[in-house]
């Protein structure tokens, strides 16, 4: 393997930090929409989550058992910037100061990111996305961040999973801010944040010309069912057949090709005609790398020359608790098609499987079905890299269980379980296999 391969961990502020109005950090959307009855599952919440802004300390050593080489985590815009702007709050730029201090001390390179998610409130307030000045407010806050860890990170990723963000911040409004929006809000939406991406990699670039800037996407991973050559092929149709905004190519021809999918002129003209030209050549700022989130996919077979389907998968095939088949072509076939059709280096950021583990009498953590979906996955990608796609590194989600945004703390995705009445830390199987998979280098 390269010696440039970076095996990691992956985390976000909100789902384990906790201390959500302590030492001056302002409200976040999540704060408040986990406050309204009914949106999350038995009305959790992540005020306390794994409590991790109290423990990170003893959590970097679990960090350092595991022997990672990377470590990536979100930064909490209202914890830096409590009304979203202006007044920055220096208890919670301290924060993460000892936070990336202790993990550079420790051998181990930050990977930031600096939007899971956590909209200021008091930005909310004013539109959010919708408001075109969201862009601005996006580039001040990472003025901020990046001013401050110029010297000591260089891995940033500006957005995660922004398909999430809007399609279902926005669009199903089962995450925060709990939107169902008519189409052109959702697109102005989507807008604003190529936007916000692309100033964001130009402040990151200013203050650090050698750092690695990228953006963090997810969606529908297509894979054929088989090798058949005609399945091979129908793959770029499947993933063009998708332009909305849960979709990959929405927000990844913009920022690679300078133009959004075809198909979005031709169903939304009244949008996408006013495009200012000057838009699209700032959200074309050339990036780093392509951060890709992957947990399931999506079978594809050729129906004619043109055409695709979707065929029923067999009967009892393998789920997690999240009811996500587990399906391991897919992490091959969605790295292989965005890197050949992007020609940019990629980072696995997050691939992990949600499983109903628990500590068993005799204090262990047996979770031997979470140690097969790595195995599989990671033999994936491994597959990948061979084939000649230029993946530079792997995140398993998630080092801790934590809060799993609608679904509470019902759902387990870490390599540690989370006690969270104690908050105890108990590193689970796959931890230890993980470990040892990092220091062999070899399954």
């Amino acid at each position: 393997m390269n010696r440039k391969f970076i095996w990691g961990v992956a985390t976000s502020a909100y789902q384990i930090e906790g201390a959500y109005k302590e030492d001056g950090k302002g409200l976040s959307i999540w704060d408040v929409f986990t406050k309204e009855p009914g949106k999350i599952f038995q009305n959790h919440n992540g005020d306390a989550a794994c409590d991790h802004y109290h423990k990170f300390e003893s959590d970097i050593e679990l960090l350092k058992e595991l022997g990672v080489d990377s470590y990536r985590f979100s930064i909490s815009w209202p914890r830096i910037l409590p009304e979203g702007v202006g007044r920055i709050n220096q208890k919670g730029l301290d924060f993460y100061k000892r936070l990336v201090n202790l993990l550079l001390e420790a051998g181990i390179t930050p990977f930031v990111t600096l939007y899971h998610w956590d909209l200021p409130y008091e930005l909310h307030l004013k539109g959010g996305f919708l408001n075109d000045d969201f862009s601005d407010w996006f580039g001040e806050y990472a003025e901020a961040v990046v001013k401050t860890f110029k010297d000591k990170i260089s891995l940033f990723a500006t957005f995660n999973e922004p398909q999430c963000v809007i399609g279902l911040g926005y669009g199903t409004g089962i995450f925060a801010p709990g939107y169902k929006l008519p189409k052109s809000e959702i697109l102005r939406a989507v807008h604003n944040l190529l936007l916000a991406h692309a100033k964001a990699v130009n402040v990151i670039k200013s203050h650090n010309p050698s750092a690695q800037a990228g953006l963090v996407t997810c969606g529908a991973a297509f894979y054929p069912v088989d090798n058949k050559p005609e399945n091979i092929k129908i793959l770029p149709l499947a993933y063009q057949s998708q332009y909305d905004e849960l979709s990959i190519l929405l927000y990844t021809d913009p920022i690679f090709f300078g133009k959004y999918p075809e198909q979005c002129y031709k169903d939304y003209p009244q949008f996408y005609e006013n495009i200012k030209p000057q838009d699209l050549k700032l959200i074309s700022t050339p990036v780093d790398y392509l951060g890709i989130n992957n947990y399931e996919g999506v079978p594809v077979e050729a129906d004619g020359e043109n055409s695709f389907k979707m065929p029923i998968r067999q009967y009892g095939y393998p789920q997690t608790s999240f009811e996500w088949a587990v399906e391991e072509d897919c992490i091959y076939w969605i790295s292989r098609f965005l890197y050949e059709r992007y020609r940019k280096p990629v980072y696995i950021t997050e691939n992990g499987m949600a499983n109903n583990d628990w500590v068993q009498l005799d204090g262990r953590v047996s979770d031997p079905q979470r140690i097969d979906y790595l195995k599989r996955y990671i033999g994936k990608v491994l597959q990948a890299v061979k084939d000649g796609v230029d993946i530079r590194g792997y995140f398993v989600w998630s080092l801790l269980d934590n809060f799993e945004w609608a679904s509470g703390y019902s759902k387990r995705f870490g390599l540690v379980h989370i006690d969270y009445k104690t908050q105890k830390r108990s590193p689970k199987e796959s931890f230890f296999w993980y470990r040892d998979f990092i220091k062999n280098n070899k399954f």
